[in-house]
């Protein structure tokens, strides 16, 4: 459940509920919070972790073990020549035998397995945040491509009233035939736009869907405030939180794998003592005797040597990518943040200053048009001028929003709790 409440908070993107200009009713709407967590349930890549884990724990379970008992026997003095033909004078040991760890070899193999155990968490955290921000993302793509689609649907139903328009004119005589010639053609044109954005928003939705396996989802929408600016958070306040960054918490359990890999190869530095204690049955005198034995590798000291060699070399290449990757995320987020503010400013300037002058002249030169005032081509003009001050509007804001998933992403978290999404 932790888990799941990092994803979602890296998933809120201030998209809050609101009513779209569409046909869809409410039921079959789908908003970001039901489109994160059936991902969370249902993604294939992140199913495969359970295998992982599993072997890692079997893994770890065999490092726990102790030195194995081994069974000896050994059977002398019999097949010689002379005296010790036969089996009159064989010898018959039987001896268990085993080592003991001096050196904590035990621990630390346990200790490199329990570090990888927990480079694997870090891990499956960066891969649910990148699942998680690629659905949102996507998500993001298709409320795009809905507020096209209804950008060609208003510009396909006023070019209509235009053609009506136009039609009424040519027949009273008080414009040439080539205007209707060219409102038609405008209007085939636009008639292809609108099937094409409709197509456009079938195909985004399946590619949402996909991310929980589904290829036949049974959503018509996606609910969400395309345009809702987020809370202004400064650059110093994010650089602060860029420590949260999971691509370095991976790296730091990379680290310690890497130091746990060390004090392994330290600990090779002193030998096991290899005992065996038994019976011995001397057949000629029908005697037994007890026997014991101890035994220590020479040179392990120096034998161990490379392997610790090579283990802090990997230690020290593991830290120098973790300083290398935090100055690479701090140029990406400054980058991503001038991005992102530029985008918010972009948005605000459009939606309250373009956005409302280019309205007042399209009525204006629609009103002068009815009354024969001005010409089909500068009421195109001005239609066209207004469609692609909404279009501006509408890429703007996904810039905004896939800057700010981008920020999110780097940091770990939201740029303001406030806007989360509400999930039951």
């Amino acid at each position: 459940m932790q888990l799941f409440h990092r994803a979602m908070a890296i998933s809120a993107i201030a998209l809050s509920c609101s009513s779209f200009a569409l046909t869809a009713v409410a039921e079959s709407t789908l908003t970001l919070g039901e489109a994160v967590r059936a991902t969370l349930q249902h993604n294939p890549q992140l199913a495969g972790y359970t295998f992982k884990l599993n072997a890692l724990a079997g893994e770890k379970q065999t490092a726990a073990l102790r030195p194995e008992l081994r069974v000896n026997t050994d059977l002398e003095n019999v097949a010689g020549s002379g005296e010790l033909s036969g089996t009159k004078a064989s010898e018959l040991t039987i001896s268990l035998s085993s080592a003991i760890e001096l050196g904590g070899q035990r621990d630390a193999r346990v200790n490199l397995v329990t570090a990888r155990q927990q480079q694997l968490a870090s891990l499956q955290r960066v891969l649910t945040l990148d699942v998680v921000t690629a659905v949102t993302q996507q998500f993001i793509r298709l409320l795009v491509a809905q507020e096209e689609l209804t950008l060609q649907e208003e510009s396909h139903q006023l070019l209509q009233q235009t053609l009506t328009s136009l039609t009424r004119q040519v027949q009273a005589g008080g414009t040439a035939e080539s205007e209707l010639l060219r409102g038609n053609a405008a209007l085939t044109r636009a008639t292809l736009a609108l099937r094409q954005a409709s197509q456009r928003v079938s195909a985004e939705r399946i590619r949402l869907s996909a991310f929980w396996a589904d290829t036949s989802p049974d959503f018509t929408a996606a609910k969400a405030d395309l345009y809702g600016v987020p809370s202004t958070t400064t650059l110093p306040a994010l650089l602060e939180k860029l420590s949260n960054n999971p691509d370095l918490a991976f790296l730091s359990a990379e680290i310690n794998v890497r130091s746990a890999e060390v004090r392994r190869a330290q600990s090779e530095r002193r030998p096991a003592l290899e005992w065996n204690a038994g019976v011995r049955r001397l057949q000629e005198s029908g005697d037994s005797a007890v026997v014991f034995g101890l035994s220590m590798p020479l040179g392990s000291s120096g034998r161990a040597r490379g392997a610790i060699a090579t283990a802090t070399a990997n230690q020290q290449q593991a830290e120098w990518d973790k300083d290398a990757t935090r100055l690479q995320l701090e140029a990406q987020l400054i980058a991503a943040y001038e991005t992102h503010q530029l985008a918010v400013d972009e948005v605000n300037v459009l939606r309250d200053q373009v956005l409302p002058s280019l309205k007042k002249v399209m009525r204006s030169t629609a009103d002068a048009f009815d009354r024969g005032r001005y010409s089909y081509l500068e009421l195109n003009l001005a239609q066209n001028q207004l469609l692609n001050a909404q279009q501006a509007l509408v890429e703007a804001a996904a810039r905004m929003q896939e800057t700010r998933i981008e920020l999110e992403r780097m940091i770990g978290s939201t740029l303001n709790e406030q806007n989360i999404e509400a999930t039951p």
